[in-house]
Order: C-alpha cells, then sequence, then structure tokens
C-alpha cells in the first residue's frame, strides 16, 4: 500500500533533528578521548580502542538517515514530474555543504597550524599515534597534495592514504565523511534519474556492493600468495579501505527503509512497533558501548536496526519531548556545523587548559572543564556561523 500522503511531499518526519543532536554528543565525546590519548593525558590506547564505537557507530546513523531523506526527495520528485532536477539538487547541496566546509578547511588547514597555538596543534596532526611511532612510511606526501585532495572534495581519500601510509591524523581528519557524502550526492541523483523500479534498483546497489568487497578479496589473496610486497600490500589494503570507506551499504539501507515508509505503507504499520523498537534501540546501544567494531556485516546489523527505529519515530507523526524540543531542535538544525568545527573547540580548549596546568589537578578536573567548555565552544560557534554565515548563503538558493 503506498502512502500518498509522503509520496505527495506532504510528510513531516519528527525526531529525526532532535536525534541529530544526541548523535553529535557522542561523536564529540569519542573524538575528546582520541585527542586526549594522543596529548598523552589519561587514557591508553585501550580505553581508546573501548570507546571508538561511541563515536563511530552515530556515524553511520548519519549516514543512513542521509539515504533516508535525500532518498525521499528523490523519489517524491520522480514520482510526481516523472524526471529528477539534476541541475536544482546540485544547487542546493552545493550551497548547503561547501561554504561550512571550505570555512572549515580554511580554518584547519591554515589558521590554526600558523596561529599562536600551531606547535601545539602540530603534536595533534601529522603525528603518528602513540604506539605507532615505528610504523615504515612507504611515502613521503607532501601536506599540499592532501590539501588539494581535501580542497576537490576527497578528504576521505587524503586520510586512507596516510592512515595507511603511517598512523596518523591529517588536518580536518574527520573532514572524510564529508568526502563519503559528496560522492553519495554527486552519483545518487544521477542513478535516480535513470531507475525505474526502486526495489529492484536498491537491491542491485547492495549487490554491486558486495561484489566490489569480493574483488577486494580477490586481489589480497594475490597479495598473500603471488606478489606479497610492501607496495603491492599498500594498494590491496588502499582498495580495499576505498571501498569499506564508501560506507554505500549505509545508504542503501536508508532508501530501503524510505521505500518501505512510501510504497509498503502497510507492513509498516503492521510490523514497526514499539517492541521491535526497543530491540532495535538495545542493538544500537550494546553496539556502541561494547567497544567491538568489524566492518562486515556488523555494522550492516547496526544501521539495519537504526533504520528501523528511525521508521518508527517518523511513521506515526508522534513528537517525543526528548526529541523535539524547540531547543534540542534548534540544536539538531546546526549539526553540520557542528561537525565541521567540534575539532576547533576540542583542541583549542585542550590548549588552554593544558597551558595552565589544569591536567596536574587529575582527569576528573580535567574533564568537568574539558567537556563543558568544548561543548559550549562548539554549538555556540556553530550558532553564529549558522546566523550569520549559513543562512544568508542559504538565502540565494
Amino acid at each position: 500500500m503506498k502512502n500518498e500522503q509522503a509520496l505527495a511531499g506532504r510528510q513531516i518526519f519528527p525526531n529525526l533533528l532532535g536525534f541529530r543532536f544526541w548523535m553529535a554528543n557522542t561523536i564529540i565525546y569519542g573524538h575528546l578521548e582520541e585527542t586526549k590519548y594522543l596529548r598523552h593525558l589519561f587514557v591508553s590506547l585501550d580505553h581508546v580502542k573501548r570507546t571508538h564505537s561511541i563515536g563511530f557507530y552515530p556515524v553511520l546513523m548519519f549516514f543512513t538517515m542521509s539515504g533516508f531523506l535525500i532518498t525521499y526527495q528523490l523519489e517524491v520528485e520522480k514520482y510526481n514530474s516523472g524526471n529528477v532536477n539534476i541541475k536544482k539538487f546540485y544547487r542546493n547541496r552545493i550551497f548547503r555543504i561547501w561554504p561550512l566546509f571550505y570555512l572549515s578547511m580554511f580554518i584547519y588547514w591554515i589558521v590554526l597550524p600558523y596561529s599562536f597555538m600551531g606547535d601545539y596543534y602540530n603534536t595533534i596532526f601529522f603525528k603518528p599515534w602513540p604506539g605507532f611511532e615505528d610504523a615504515t612510511m612507504l611515502f613521503e606526501i607532501p601536506k599540499w597534495i592532501l590539501f588539494t585532495m581535501s580542497f576537490l572534495l576527497m578528504p576521505h581519500i587524503a586520510y586512507i592514504i596516510e592512515l595507511l601510509n603511517v598512523r596518523i591524523w591529517i588536518y580536518g581528519v574527520h573532514h572524510w565523511t564529508i568526502g563519503v557524502e559528496e560522492i553519495f550526492y554527486i552519483f545518487w541523483p544521477l542513478a535516480w534519474r535513470k531507475m525505474e523500479r526502486f526495489k529492484s534498483f536498491i537491491i542491485k546497489c547492495f549487490a554491486l556492493y558486495y561484489v566490489a568487497l569480493a574483488v577486494c578479496a580477490m586481489v589480497f589473496v594475490i597479495y598473500k600468495k603471488v606478489y606479497p610486497t610492501a607496495h603491492f600490500k599498500y594498494f590491496t589494503f588502499l582498495l580495499t579501505y576505498i571501498v569499506l570507506f564508501t560506507h554505500a551499504y549505509c545508504f542503501f539501507i536508508g532508501a530501503t527503509a524510505i521505500y518501505m515508509l512510501l510504497h509498503r505503507k502497510d507492513l509498516v504499520q503492521k510490523y514497526i512497533t514499539g517492541k521491535l523498537a526497543i530491540v532495535c534501540m538495545v542493538i544500537m546501544f550494546g553496539l556502541m558501548l561494547s567497544g567491538f567494531e568489524f566492518p562486515f556485516f556488523i555494522n550492516e546489523i547496526f544501521c539495519t536496526a537504526f533504520a528501523i527505529f528511525m521508521l518508527y519515530l517518523v511513521k506515526d507523526g508522534k513528537k517525543y519531548a526528548i526529541l523535539e524540543h524547540p531547543f534540542i531542535v534548534y540544536l539538531g538544525k546546526i549539526t553540520y556545523s557542528v561537525y565541521l568545527f567540534h575539532f576547533m573547540a576540542i583542541v583549542v580548549v585542550m590548549y588552554f587548559l593544558e597551558r595552565y596546568n589544569v591536567q596536574q589537578h587529575g582527569e576528573l578536573v580535567f574533564d568537568l572543564l574539558q567537556y563543558p567548555l568544548t561543548w559550549l565552544l562548539t554549538f555556540g560557534f556553530s550558532a553564529l556561523t549558522h546566523e550569520y554565515f549559513e543562512k544568508k548563503i542559504l538565502a540565494y538558493r
């Protein structure tokens, strides 16, 4: 049974902006703990490995939500007009993504490295992680090449290259997710314009992704059995990481969820229940807190659980106070800025706390200052950029 109201473009998706706010906070936590580790502040590598999943899985939620919302936009347009206005879609994405992205690139690549805290900043980025100082560098890659790749909307490729070359963070390391999203935004509307049958198209997308992984597996076998050199090993892992870093399954699972909402409303109403949503929440938070990550199928299970939970949040239009309070909704609206600028806030706050030797008073005192100040600076700066920069740019769309 089709959801005619949603297909007409009149569907309102409550709770999602509020959920974005809570997801953003877990990502801030994950990056803050990693930065503490790089600065040798209290935490161990084992701690970072255990807490990484708290920040990583919400990134997959954002990808899944993008697949859900962008596919909804494209499917509604095609259902009602028979076509997709590619130029309009790209224009909207460019105005939405590029201005803030390039502003953050300017901050991370130009301002902070050459500021009064430049020496401190450079102890975090372009330095091997503690425990990986003896890693062998296969290639000497100039920073300007990595900057150029990031500028050309391929920060994920730049990050992968240096991650595999020698375990380091590049400037604006978290921009890798923007690169992943941009690939999706470039190709998805083009594919959707050619798409004829929603269900079979999504199945083909999944099949193509897993065929690509199978090719990577075959290349790995060639490396192990035929050509076991250091450079071919690098090429093998680079190819595999590029495929894995697309996180294409997240977007496809999000698209599958919107297919169910639009074209199988009967199944959504019958099977997406409160009990199932609770089970999905247990799976999601269980994996986030477990410290367990595995790139094959576990991530798909997580994204599927989130997609089901998301369907439950939006299917009846019911609003939940923890997600729909006006303040939470506003903070959810600015999560793109929050994601881009939270690393700046983490490093700036940590610099001043260390400058005044707050770490000497112990981890509790340090965290009681680091976390609230990071949160205030992150959301304060993001709100300012949203009101006085982003809104003005978006007005020209």
